[in-house]
C-alpha cells in the first residue's frame, strides 16, 4: 500500500514539474476579413523541449476560427523567437488541426531560454507579438 502511495506521489510531483513549465498567454485581436471585421482568440502556451528535442516549442490554439482557415494564413517567414540576447530563432509552422498550430524554434545550442523571450509571427496580416518570461 505504501508503495502505491509513494508511486502516486512521484506521479503528481512530476506531473506538477511539467505544468510549472508550462507557461500560458492569452489575446486577440481583430483583422478585416472580405470586407467584414472579425476578432480571434487566441492562446499561445509554451511547452519548452517536451514536443521535440532541440526546438523550443510554442502551441497556438484558436478558441474559434469562424470558419477561416486561419492557421494556413500563419506567414512563417515571419515567424521568430528573440531571447534576451537579442538572439534570433527562425520558426517552423506545423499545422496540428483547423484550430491549432505547433510553432518549432530550431536550438542553436543546449542553452535553455532564460529571462524575457518575444515571439513574434503574422497571422492573416496582424502582427503578433507576445513576450514571456522564462
Amino acid at each position: 500500500m505504501r508503495f502505491f502511495m509513494a508511486v502516486a506521489l512521484l506521479m503528481a510531483c512530476s506531473v506538477s514539474s511539467i505544468d510549472a513549465k508550462q507557461i500560458e498567454k492569452k489575446g486577440s485581436f481583430g483583422v478585416v476579413a472580405h470586407q467584414n471585421f472579425v476578432k480571434f482568440s487566441y492562446v499561445i502556451t509554451y511547452l519548452g523541449d517536451i514536443y521535440k528535442e532541440d526546438h523550443f516549442t510554442f502551441r497556438l490554439d484558436f478558441e474559434d476560427n469562424k470558419g477561416y482557415d486561419i492557421i494556413n494564413e500563419i506567414d512563417e517567414k515571419e515567424t521568430i523567437l528573440k531571447n534576451r540576447k537579442n538572439e534570433t530563432f527562425q520558426g517552423i509552422v506545423e499545422k496540428k488541426s483547423e484550430s491549432s498550430v505547433i510553432l518549432l524554434f530550431p536550438k542553436k545550442d543546449d542553452k535553455p531560454l532564460k529571462g524575457k523571450t518575444t515571439l513574434y509571427t503574422v497571422i492573416m496580416g496582424y502582427k503578433l507579438k507576445k513576450a514571456f518570461r522564462l
